[in-house]
């Protein structure tokens, strides 16, 4: 149970972002605490929802809850503030959190799957469900099976966010595309959005709802939700 004095703020963030909080919180500093969210909830938006709205509910004597989540597929959509204000950067997800500019909204290329180093370490990373998919129904049938899967993607981009080195992960990421089928490609991430959370200066960018209240689909209109959610 986390228990904060009164007045006090808690941040709750994805794992999948860790290196990029980590890295904002270097820039920023961050003194109050961290509940930290296993990735492998990003495959079920209801999951998530519940997961988070229970991690929300344990919390006492908290004024402020940060979220480090976008909509994420409606995933925070319908989450209640019941212990605090909920504070969530108004985002599609973690990848246009990470790759839009101040004060203008991410057009994603087209045919594009997403990724960085937090991705390729998550509980259910591209990798691992390849690995896992060889194991239980052998390569050419795993190999048809991801390829219906990606059927629809061309490229495979890794989003270098200055979080880490982008050699660390480039051989995997190498690997991974060329079982995919996809050509690889690079593109310059930032950490501006999770700074800002931080800072606690809340204005456009960011969906405040206030406690006692529900968190609608409204708050995310400035995002485009017909927009095909990547599989993580």
């Amino acid at each position: 149970m986390v228990k904060e004095s009164a007045g006090g703020t808690v941040l709750i963030a994805c794992k999948m972002l860790q290196h990029e909080l980590n890295k904002a919180i270097a820039e920023n500093g961050c003194p109050y605490p961290i509940i930290w969210i296993d990735s492998e909830y990003h495959t079920d938006p209801n999951g998530l929802r519940a997961k988070l709205q229970e991690e929300i509910d344990r919390l006492e004597e908290v004024d402020t809850i940060l979220l480090a989540y976008g909509c994420c597929g409606n995933g925070t959509v319908g989450l209640k503030a019941t212990t605090g204000d909920l504070i969530i950067p108004r985002t599609e997800d973690c990848i246009s959190m990470l790759m839009s500019q101040r004060g203008q909204a991410y057009v994603r290329p087209k045919a594009t799957f997403f990724m960085t180093k937090g991705w390729l370490e998550g509980t259910h990373s591209m990798a691992r469900e390849i690995e896992h998919a060889v194991k239980r129904y052998g390569p050419e049938r795993a190999k048809k099976i991801f390829e219906q899967m990606f059927r629809h993607y061309k490229y495979l981009m890794l989003i270098d966010t200055k979080s880490y080195s982008i050699e660390e992960c480039l051989a995997e990421v190498e690997l991974l595309a060329q079982s995919l089928n996809l050509e690889l490609t690079f593109a310059e991430g930032d950490v501006w959005f999770l700074r800002k959370l931080l800072s606690g200066s809340f204005a456009q960018d960011f969906s405040i709802t206030p406690r006692g209240e529900t968190v609608s689909q409204q708050d995310f209109a400035c995002c485009d939700q017909d927009l095909p959610r990547q599989p993580y």
